[in-house]
């Protein structure tokens, strides 16, 4: 399924700010054409860059109510788009099938987490950190920080990497500091987590900072996060090897720190702790 190309209605939309849709809206302004970057558009491109998407990973990508493909993801990918002066296609596909269709050239790039392996057939113009937040009340009551939970009543997703290797660290920095171990809640997942928290049966909530900034954006800013997170790696663009569009688009998103627009979405899914100072090309 392919949805329309959205430049233009992206730009015009984001302009007078009325973006909709569930977590669609952002609050970067539409971004203004660098005439140099768009010369270095490789021809093969033909004035448009095609993302492909399995739209069933918000925040990064999903369907809103009003049936349209939407997240940070293609946010950044619109937003890079309009600051090339080329068109903004995405397109849905099973997660499966995603790199094939970038090695086949059936699309041009995706966007997910930078890894080792992927790296051997794959480019990465890495956007921002991944990473755990701590997810407290809107206040942050009980002035918790990710090194400051010693003692406190804590929630992790079963079998998740908060639960299975960051909380056994978190544990032993309590012991070797002589402070009470940190009272641990194991959850099914996010949603109930959230309530937790909301609840007081927990006093704060380990998760994704995708996933976390996410829920404070659908619960009317009911949450925050704590100030430090755990950072772990990676995620952006992913290119085929060797691709000259990624310098393309590594110049871009670094124009988009420099006007602001790249924080911009970020903050807008409150994941604002893992900006990058500048994009990186595979973890570099």
């Amino acid at each position: 399924m392919t949805h329309p190309t959205r430049q233009h209605r992206y730009t015009a939309l984001m302009a007078t700010g009325l973006l909709a849709g569930a977590g669609a809206m952002s609050a970067a302004s539409a971004a203004e054409v660098n005439k140099e970057l768009q010369a270095n558009v490789p021809d093969e491109y033909n004035n448009e860059l095609i993302g492909v998407y399995d739209p069933q990973y918000p925040p990064s990508y999903f369907i809103d109510d009003e049936g349209d493909m939407v997240g940070y993801a293609l946010d950044f990918q619109h937003a890079v788009a309009d600051k090339l002066g080329i068109k903004s296609t995405a397109k849905q596909a099973k997660f499966a099938s995603i790199i094939q269709g970038i090695l086949g050239k059936r699309y041009n790039t995706s966007y997910f987490h930078d890894t080792p392996e992927r790296r051997e057939k794959m480019d990465f113009v890495d956007v921002h950190r991944t990473g755990t937040v701590v997810m407290v009340k809107s206040g942050n009551p009980d002035d918790l920080d990710l090194h400051q939970l010693c003692g406190h009543k804590v929630g992790v997703a079963s079998g998740a990497h908060q639960q299975i290797e960051l909380m056994p660290e978190l544990q032993k920095e309590c012991a070797d500091n002589d402070q009470p171990e940190i009272e641990e809640y194991a959850f099914s997942g996010l949603n109930e987590g959230s309530m937790a928290v909301r609840t007081g049966r927990v006093q704060g909530w380990l998760g994704d900072s995708p996933s976390v900034g996410y829920i404070i954006k659908q619960t009317g800013d009911q949450f925050e996060t704590t100030p430090t997170p755990h950072l772990t790696g990676y995620s952006g663009f992913a290119f085929a090897k060797g691709d000259p569009m990624a310098n393309v688009v590594l110049d871009a998103i670094a124009d988009m720190v420099d006007d602001g627009s790249y924080m911009a979405i970020l903050e807008n899914w409150h994941m604002e702790s893992m900006a990058l100072d500048a994009p990186v090309l595979n973890g570099d």
